[in-house]
């Protein structure tokens, strides 16, 4: 749709498309992506990733025919990038309501083909997903109870290359040995530390973040990029590389 086009709301009126974005980006009491819907229009979040993650995370110039898997998107700012850098088909997976309702704002505002389900990265099967010659894993390892089954699961899938970044901890009395930290109970988050994540159980340090991807079944892992902020990015191919293949749509996942 255009901003000139007109929806309908509460099944009484119309307004502009642009008016109704407007609404809906203000609706929502929280935002993790600052988004670029339109000239005068930038969702509210806290994170810039196009100043303060793009620049690091390695994404291709070109991804002309790409088909993409993004874990844990958010709003969905990585999914549109990818393809407005040309990737043919971009499938979002993420395990929040609220993301996938966000990330379908963006999606309408935007024009976008991308698709948003609700599931987590132990859902991922080839079965269900197909294959992809691209994986982002961005911001997510930190969260999970089961890192390793995560990068697994991922492997299942990818038949290309995976871009990982994570949150880390370092110890400088073991920096040489992979090691983890674990947070039961969550700890303190942002950029600021004044909010409270329930959600982050495991803090690697970086060896053990490359030992993890590499029992899991991945090859040629190089790391891209290290900083405070973006703690650690690293790219990694599957051992068999192979073109993409979309699932069969005419067979059930479990045949």
């Amino acid at each position: 749709m255009t901003s000139t086009d007109k929806v309908t709301q509460n099944g009484l009126s119309t307004v502009p498309f642009k008016d109704w974005v407007r609404a809906q980006v203000e609706g929502e009491s929280y935002w993790f992506h600052k988004i670029q819907l339109a000239p005068d229009l930038i969702t509210p979040g806290w994170s810039n990733p196009k100043e303060e993650k793009l620049p690091h995370y390695g994404l291709p110039a070109d991804m002309t025919g790409m088909r993409v898997l993004d874990i844990g998107p958010a709003e969905g700012f990585f999914s549109f990038e990818a393809e407005r850098r040309g990737a043919a088909e971009v499938i979002a997976i993420d395990s929040f309501p609220d993301s996938i309702r966000r990330f379908n704002i963006c999606r309408d505002a935007l024009g976008s083909k991308a698709t948003a389900y609700l599931c987590n990265v132990y859902d991922l099967s080839p079965k269900t997903f197909g294959t992809f010659d691209m994986v982002f894993f961005f911001g997510v390892l930190y969260h999970l109870r089961h890192p390793l089954l995560s990068l697994e699961k991922i492997l299942s899938v990818c038949t290309g290359t995976m871009l990982l970044q994570t949150a880390i901890y370092e110890d400088a009395h073991v920096s040489s040995i992979p090691m983890a930290k674990f947070h039961p109970f969550g700890m303190q988050s942002g950029t600021d530390k004044t909010l409270y994540d329930p959600t982050v159980f495991w803090l690697p340090n970086r060896e053990c973040v490359k030992a993890l991807t590499l029992s899991a079944g991945f090859q040629k892992i190089e790391v891209i990029s290290t900083n405070d902020y973006v703690s650690i990015v690293l790219r990694a191919q599957s051992p068999v590389i192979a073109p993409a293949i979309r699932p069969d749509e005419n067979k059930a996942p479990w045949s």
